[in-house]
């Protein structure tokens, strides 16, 4: 059965508000097309970095092992187009906690706009049994405090 987050659904994913759990990035020169524009690897790479870097932290804390995360569905939404030099904030939060899997949704901030937005669903892997595993209740529990908070450090 779900276990259903804060509704995410009813707010505005490029309002920098709903995100507690934050990281930078710096536009780096080979990140860009011929017209200086920021790539669209460069951005999904910059997302999946800080999507990465928040299901781990909450994985840590939880001690999940030996499970590892595979990626089945990403959406992306290009906003306005980010050029070089700048630097980028990415929030990342969870929208919906499964059986399996979750839900995460993404803004990247450049300044005061927001330049895209990413959801993806990331499923739970035993790497051993090569297939999905349920979420343990401490896992989820620690995905859904980064989202609320941005730090584990008060758990």
């Amino acid at each position: 059965m779900d276990t259903p987050s804060p509704e995410i659904s009813d707010l505005d994913a490029t309002d920098p508000a709903i995100y507690r759990s934050w990281r930078e990035d710096s536009v780096r020169f080979n990140d860009l097309d011929p017209l200086w524009h920021l790539t669209s690897t460069a951005f999904m790479v910059m997302f999946e970095t800080a999507r990465i870097l928040f299901v781990r932290t909450a994985g840590q804390a939880s001690q999940v092992d030996p499970v590892g995360w595979m990626l089945v569905n990403g959406n992306i939404t290009y906003l306005s187009q980010v050029h070089f030099p700048s630097t980028v904030k990415i929030g990342t939060r969870v929208q919906r906690l499964g059986r399996s899997s979750v839900t995460t949704v993404q803004g990247m901030f450049n300044g005061d706009r927001c330049a895209a937005t990413l959801v993806t669903t990331l499923v739970l892997v035993d790497r051993d049994l090569d297939r999905s595993t349920p979420l343990p209740d401490d896992l989820k529990r620690h995905l859904q405090i980064l989202s609320d908070t941005g730090s584990l450090s008060a758990d």
